[in-house]
């Protein structure tokens, strides 16, 4: 670990709670398709725990140049200071010629970014890079032989929203490159609508999942609260979270993500322990610093030279028992990184408990059933306290007061978690 330097004492009732990010969208029915790509990434955030505010300008078949004449869209912009705007084209004419593409898209597309900057020079634009069609373009296939195919398409849509993020500093969000993924290794999963265009809710899910990796980077894979569609299959819904995550990670450089700001936690954990030991913090490389503050009062500002850079990472490790008042508590953590008079802030509830000898559900003062067969840990007598239930990596699940024999938590998939009660951390397996 690099070192440190400890700069101040500070009261943090004002800035550990929750966050709320704000995104607009302004695009079409790709965009509004299946109740929207916006709805559905915010059910996704709030899953997690994080809280967005969305906002869509989304009308059927409109261009960059259509919204650059539409007064609605400036007063969108202008009615808050965005997080992120999302940019999405008319799924057709980024994948025209180039020329056509230079003559009647980037010039649009670098006004809507300039009037964005000049709301907030610090909301991160992203570009909705589209699929193509499930057959190509035949409409306009005569005309432009790439168009013919859906490969061929795909291709042209990648490199003009590749050159709208570089052009205008923006971040080209790789939906279509996430959807080629799945095309290639899993035909079986249908994307599309009866039309071949639009997409199926698969389709919406794969795009808001990558959405949902480039806005809080990083994805646990098969983690029980990641938000899945009533008609999506569980398996289906992981192959299509992998896909949104490969293709961000593999496309990092090309797709411009070093313009974006993020923080991501990584928890690492020894044996006879619950929740977060160690710590590993992700920040973009390019940042002028990074703080760390928690709400026992301590504060870490790490600089540039104090961080390690690796695959275009920035990232440190951070002890969590250094941030906790009792050797089995809690600790709200928010890292804020800074880049260009610009911030960004995430916050997270880290639990870390030391269990000895207990590597079970059972000690002298209290039993329950385990592991957990009918949605219900029953207890063999009745219970007064508070509690709180936590993945096995430490993140806060739930939590409430019981008074009685039992608890219930249907809401939980097949995995280990851990039950907190009354100050006692102990391991349950759901089945």
């Amino acid at each position: 670990m690099k070192k440190i330097v400890l700069i101040a004492l500070i009261a943090l009732s004002s800035i550990c709670f929750a966050q709320t990010k704000s995104v607009l969208f302004i695009g079409n029915s790709y965009t509004y398709s299946n109740g929207g790509v916006d709805v559905m990434l915010k059910n996704i955030a709030l899953a997690e725990g994080d809280t967005l505010y969305t906002e869509s300008l989304a009308i059927g078949g409109a261009k960059f140049s259509d919204f650059c004449n539409n007064s609605e869209t400036f007063e969108r912009i202008r009615s808050r200071a965005w997080d992120y705007v999302v940019l999405q084209e008319q799924s057709q004419l980024p994948a025209f010629p180039p020329s056509h593409v230079e003559a009647e898209c980037y010039p649009y597309a670098k006004q809507l970014c300039d009037s964005i900057r000049a709301n907030d020079s610090c909301t991160q634009i992203l570009f909705f890079m589209t699929w193509g069609r499930e057959n190509g373009d035949q409409d306009n296939c005569a005309n432009y032989t790439p168009l013919c195919t859906y490969d061929g398409m795909q291709q042209r849509l990648r490199e003009s929203y590749v050159q709208m993020a570089e052009d205008n500093n923006a971040i080209a969000v790789p939906v279509g490159l996430a959807w080629k993924y799945v095309r290639d290794h899993y035909p079986e999963i249908n994307l599309y609508q009866s039309d071949g265009s639009h997409p199926s809710v698969e389709g919406t899910y794969l795009a808001a999942m990558t959405f949902r990796s480039i806005l809080f980077q990083g994805l646990d894979l098969y983690d029980n609260w990641i938000y899945i569609p009533e008609n999506i299959d569980w398996n289906v819904a992981n192959l299509l979270q992998y896909a949104a995550q490969n293709a961000m990670s593999s496309n990092w450089s090309e797709c411009n993500m070093d313009e974006s700001l993020y923080v991501y936690f990584e928890v690492m954990m020894p044996a006879k322990t619950i929740g977060a030991d160690y710590v590993q913090v992700y920040t973009p490389a390019n940042i002028d610093s990074c703080v760390l503050t928690s709400s026992n009062g301590v504060s870490y500002t790490f600089l540039p030279n104090d961080l390690d850079v690796w695959m275009g990472y920035a990232h440190l490790i951070i002890s969590i028992r250094d941030f906790l008042e009792y050797s089995n508590d809690t600790a709200n953590i928010c890292v804020t990184i800074y880049r260009d008079n610009c911030s960004f802030t995430r916050c997270e509830d880290m639990y870390y408990c030391n269990l000895g000898g207990i590597d079970d559900a059972q000690s002298e003062n209290l039993s329950f059933t385990n592991p957990v067969t009918n949605g219900k840990i029953q207890f063999n007598a009745d219970v007064v306290g508070d509690y709180e239930i936590y993945s096995i990596e430490g993140r806060l699940l739930d939590s409430g007061y019981v008074s009685g024999s039992e608890i219930d938590v249907s809401q939980l998939k097949q995995e280990m978690y851990v039950l907190r009660i009354n100050g006692v951390g102990y391991k349950f397996v759901v089945e």
